[in-house]
């Protein structure tokens, strides 16, 4: 695959070279080869850096990429396997898989593939990792997190509140790193609460294309319903607190 990619050769050729190891053999070395086809299943809320960060790797390795994206972002599934096939690779060496989960399993149970790698929930995780284990294939999973957001008593308490709000609205807070539990190891003054109020009421809403927005529209219509019921089940908790 190398060969295909002038720019990449070079990179591509030492990582991949073998490596000498010093034993009481004639000569000894470990050598890295390709296993074949990966199914990576990706999530929406990253859609093209998700990708990449998977397949650049997997393919200059010599491996093939298989990718079941997640559902609401088709086009861009689309566009990173015309970008693979445009740079050089050869044509099947990329491919989007426009499936649902529901195909998910038959796929690793085809002999052809060799491996998978999953972003995402818990849940698609345990059913991928069960999945794979099956067959005795091998699988990454990277999984959904609850980052916390600690505020030690020597913090400077402006800038805390600061990067505790920038923090929250990484990517409109539909990111797996954004801060979702804060911890704050001293009573704070009110001042500072009403800061960080004050700093959420005065975000910029409005259309993500205008470079001026700081918070703009969640992914789809079920996920402001999610979350309007999310915020009114605990709205009494908060109040009480």
């Amino acid at each position: 695959m190398c060969h295909r990619l002038p720019l990449l050769r070079g990179e591509c050729q030492k990582f991949l070279a073998d490596e000498i190891v010093e034993t009481g053999a004639k000569r000894s070395f470990i050598r890295y080869l390709p296993i074949g086809p990966y199914l990576a299943i990706m999530p929406w809320n990253f859609p093209f850096w998700q990708v990449f960060r998977f397949a650049a790797p997997a393919l200059m390795a010599g491996n093939v990429g298989l990718l079941k994206h997640a559902s609401n972002v088709p086009q861009c599934a689309l566009k990173i396997e015309d970008i693979f096939r445009r740079a050089g690779f050869a044509e099947g060496a990329f491919q989007t898989l426009l499936i649902g989960s529901g195909p998910v399993d038959d796929i690793l149970n085809d002999s052809r593939v060799a491996a998978a790698t999953l972003t995402g929930s818990e849940q698609a995780g345990i059913q991928v990792g069960i999945s794979a284990a099956k067959r005795i294939k091998k699988v990454v999973l990277e999984l959904g997190g609850s980052d916390p957001f600690i505020v030690m008593p020597s913090a400077d308490l402006d800038a805390a509140v600061a990067t505790a709000v920038d923090a929250r609205i990484q990517n409109n807070g539909q990111s797996c790193i954004a801060a979702k539990r804060f911890i704050v190891r001293r009573r704070l003054p009110m001042s500072s609460s009403a800061s960080s109020v004050k700093r959420m009421q005065e975000l910029r809403i409005g259309d993500p294309f205008d470079e001026s927005t700081q918070l703009g529209p969640l992914a789809s219509a079920d996920a402001v319903t999610s979350l309007d019921a999310d915020v009114k089940k605990l709205w009494p908790r908060v109040r009480a607190c």
